[in-house]
């Protein structure tokens, strides 16, 4: 499934892997450091989406772990360092791609 590629690209640090999950035109919100109190990072575009992982990368050390799968969503912690953040993030697929992504706490 695309949402374990997701995860799977994440911990390996695999940012053209995540970008080519994803649509040319993609939108990308994520707002599960809401509870530790970090703006949602929001971003439209492949590209973009690619060179703001890169970012979120260069502070932290990210891991994340899958707790519940579905077809087009997931329960899942992310570790950024020693911070856990409990996530749920949805996807709309467009092309068997992720064309919209939204993530928030859970």
């Amino acid at each position: 499934m695309i949402l374990e590629n997701y995860i799977e690209c994440m911990n390996n640090s695999d940012f053209e892997g995540i970008a080519l999950l994803f649509t040319e035109d993609c939108r990308f919100n994520d707002g599960g450091g809401r509870t530790i109190h970090v703006d949602d990072l929001v971003v439209t575009g492949r590209q973009e989406l690619k060179a703001a992982f890169k970012e979120v990368w260069k502070q932290y050390k990210v891991r994340a772990k899958i707790v519940k799968l579905n077809a087009n969503s997931m329960e899942y912690d992310v570790c950024l360092g020693d911070v856990v953040l409990p996530c749920i993030g949805c996807a709309t697929l467009k092309d068997d791609l992720i064309d919209e992504y939204i993530v928030r706490p859970r």
